[in-house]
């Protein structure tokens, strides 16, 4: 198992970070958020889930090791595997998630991609007395508009992360679809490379 990668961020992409180290650049998937705070061409090190299959090795990798924590547990609920995990973690903090859960906040649970109402109640049945030693989030928001907000500033931090300027990115935010960051994201970085 890979427990952690340490080595120098060379590329980034929309999804996954490219890490070099030892002489291999490894493939490594990242939560979205994440992304925007990783930053390009310095050392980083990344607490890591290494996933085998028959036709992959996939590699996810999270900047703290509660939000590995968190993708542990995600990923022992029924229907959530490894990419719902990210796409989750993609959207929110993991204080948020944790306040979602203890709060049973199903609507918000469900602006995840791919949750729908039957995996966020089994994920609230499954985790809700799991998540000792985790903190939740002081400012627990359910109101869409507060969330939308911050997902916009979410991916717009993304973007930047990316390369683009802060014009252009909060340019390509502000036209984006989408209630989630993930959802923005790809919304804005259609309208990015459509521009250039």
């Amino acid at each position: 198992m890979i427990d952690r990668l340490i080595g120098k961020v060379v590329d980034k992409r929309p999804d996954h970070i490219v890490v070099q180290t030892g002489g291999m650049g490894y493939a490594v998937y990242v939560p979205i958020i994440a992304i925007g705070r990783i930053p390009m061409g310095e050392k980083t090190l990344l607490y890591t889930h290494l996933q085998v299959r028959d036709d992959a090795f996939t590699l996810y990798g999270f900047t703290r090791e509660k939000d590995r924590e968190l993708f542990h547990l995600l990923i022992t609920v029924s229907g959530v595997g490894p990419k719902v995990a990210i796409g989750i973690l993609s959207g929110y903090e993991t204080e948020s998630i944790v306040s979602f859960i203890r709060n049973e906040d199903v609507k918000s649970l469900m602006k995840a991609p791919g949750i729908g109402k039957k995996t966020a109640e089994r994920i609230l049945l499954e985790l809700k007395d799991k998540l000792t030693g985790f903190e939740a989030s002081e400012e627990f928001e359910t109101e869409g508009v507060a969330i939308a907000t911050s997902a916009q500033e979410e991916a717009s931090d993304a973007l930047m992360g990316l390369g683009y300027s802060a014009s252009e990115a909060k340019s390509a935010v502000a036209e984006a679809e989408g209630d989630d960051v993930e959802a923005i994201l790809k919304s804005a970085l259609k309208k990015l490379s459509s521009n250039r």
